[in-house]
């Protein structure tokens, strides 16, 4: 009996974050992503109802609209395990590389619309609709050419050749300063997540099994689902010069259903793809006694979310010919209120509770797959993560080169790398889907304000301000050799390469069912990313 498999990278782990998290660069906004993210203490525009609530206190009523361009592209160069006897021409065999692949460079629109109201010189409010800080979507070659000139599956297949992953977070804040110099906030989050991806996986679990006729492709679909979480901040001056300032988020973890669509001889361009699709009544097989478990929704996914908390303490050099109003303790305009600021912040993020993604689907019965008689989706198609728990620092700052109309400003972060590692230094659990190298970022940016009444008072009238920024982040290079002893398996659709499965569980050679016996992320993995950010500000 041949059976099939899908497997997943599942891209909703973009879910709302910031500080380390490995889903996120550092970080939405043109002020925040231009200071290298150090912006906890600073908080000053809308964008404070997600990253530190507590600055909304003091802020003027502004309506923002700013968008992130992310451009990121991720290489693997696979090496083909040594233990791995499959018929795959594009290596020399086994232990051999294959060829160098990237995913496709390209890029969309992150948005952020955020609008902050006043409501006295000491409460603010604010409602941010924003898209995470991610570069969530992406496709790879399906087909390379083989030193015959013939297409043969690629060699990524098995992490993935497409992912497309949407993230919504509508969030309503609200800051508050009970007593002088002292802020403090909060807001609720309420994520929106879809996500779709698709890869390759093999039909049968053997020996000398040639890709082109024996690997299928799979794609995954999740429902739409609703994410809630929150976020707290403070902030305390105890000097007119120095902020100090904390945060912290917490999310529900990414729960969905979903549904799976297989493609049987897919990866045989001589045959036409048998469909499939366990959403559908009896999943196109023609068999009724599968009608009760091929229902829309049949899959489940859960991933947990990183808790994040930050810690900023920033220094600001204040102008003293400001008018009273302009100047007073509980009005936050640091572009007409200060010379300049430096901000240094450590951050935290709990990547270490990402350690699976957990995908399964109906076991008695399992789902069938058309084309492959008798074939089933495995019950249990998790992927494993393995990720450290990520700690980082910030520094950035602003300049105003010229006081209320031009800000300057620059940044750099570090993170530690979310990716394990063994004894012997192999990532053994890296994959294509996040960057999870140790990352380094250099950023730059600036923002010109144009006041809208002429001769008008820093706090007086409407103003118009337009802001930019770049950064580009450096990835290290992760690495899994050809010594390693763990890694991630293929999924495969009969449990055990020979044997069945034990009374423990596992099969014969102590591999968990559906899985290849050798291992599918050998080699290395690069990563490199640009974001570009431009928005637009109305001051009321």
């Amino acid at each position: 009996m041949r059976k099939v498999a899908t497997t997943a990278i599942f891209l909703l782990a973009s879910a709302p974050a910031a500080a380390s998290n490995v889903t996120e660069f550092p970080d939405n906004g043109s002020e925040q992503m231009g200071r290298g993210g150090a912006w906890v203490a600073r908080a000053s525009d809308p964008l404070a109802t997600f990253y530190n609530p507590a600055g909304l206190a003091g802020q003027p009523t502004k309506l923002t609209i700013q968008v992130n361009l992310p451009f990121q592209q991720t290489c693997f160069s696979r090496v083909q395990d040594p233990n791995d006897t499959t018929i795959d021409t594009l290596s020399g065999g086994p232990g051999m590389p294959f060829p160098k692949v990237c995913n496709d460079l390209g890029t969309f629109p992150v948005p952020s619309i955020g609008f902050t109201l006043r409501v006295t010189p000491r409460l603010g409010l604010g409602l941010l609709i924003f898209a995470p800080s991610g570069a969530a979507g992406g496709a790879w070659p399906e087909f390379l050419a083989n030193g015959n000139g013939q297409l043969v599956p690629a060699p990524e297949r098995y992490l993935a050749t497409y992912t497309n992953a949407f993230f919504l977070n509508p969030t309503l804040g609200v800051g508050w300063e009970p007593i002088d110099r002292l802020r403090i906030g909060a807001a609720f989050v309420g994520g929106i997540a879809n996500a779709q991806f698709s890869d390759g996986a093999m039909s049968i679990n053997g020996t000398n099994e040639d890709p082109r006729s024996n690997d299928i492709k799979a794609h995954l679909s999740t429902a739409t689902v609703f994410v809630p979480g929150f976020t707290l901040g403070a902030i305390w001056s105890p000097t007119p010069m120095l902020d100090v300032a904390g945060w912290y988020k917490f999310s529900a973890p990414v729960d969905a259903s979903a549904d799976v669509t297989t493609y049987a001889n897919y990866y045989n361009l001589s045959q036409t793809p048998v469909v499939g699709n366990s959403a559908q009544k009896d999943c196109g097989t023609g068999q009724t006694s599968f009608d009760t478990v091929c229902v829309p929704g049949a899959g489940h996914v859960k991933l947990a979310v990183p808790m994040e908390a930050k810690l900023g303490v920033r220094l600001h050099k204040p102008r003293h010919w400001l008018s009273p109003e302009a100047a007073s303790e509980h009005r936050r305009d640091p572009m007409a209120q200060d010379i300049w600021d430096l901000e240094l912040d450590l951050t935290w993020a709990n990547d270490s509770a990402m350690n699976n993604l957990n995908i399964t689907f109906p076991s008695s019965p399992a789902l069938p797959v058309n084309g492959i008689p008798g074939g089933v989706v495995p019950p249990n198609a998790s992927v494993p993560f393995n990720f450290n728990d990520v700690i980082g620092v910030r520094l950035g700052g602003d300049y105003n080169v010229i006081p209320n109309r031009l800000a300057v400003r620059a940044g750099t972060f570090f993170e530690s790398q979310a990716a394990s590692t063994d004894s012997k230094g192999n990532a053994n659990y890296m994959n294509t889907d996040f960057a999870a190298g140790a990352r380094v970022g250099l950023a730059l940016g600036a923002t010109v304000r144009i006041p809208l009444k002429k001769n008008a008072s820093p706090t007086e009238g409407g103003a118009l301000e337009l802001s930019a920024g770049y950064m580009h982040m450096f990835v290290t290079t992760l690495t899994n050799s050809v010594s390693a002893t763990e890694g991630v398996h293929a999924l495969a659709g009969t449990p055990c390469e020979t044997g069945t499965v034990g009374a423990n569980g596992l099969c014969a050679n102590n591999m968990q069912p559906y899985r290849s016996t050798w291992i599918a992320n050998l080699g290395t993995i690069t990563n490199a990313l640009d974001v570009i950010n431009i928005g637009a500000s109305y001051r009321f």
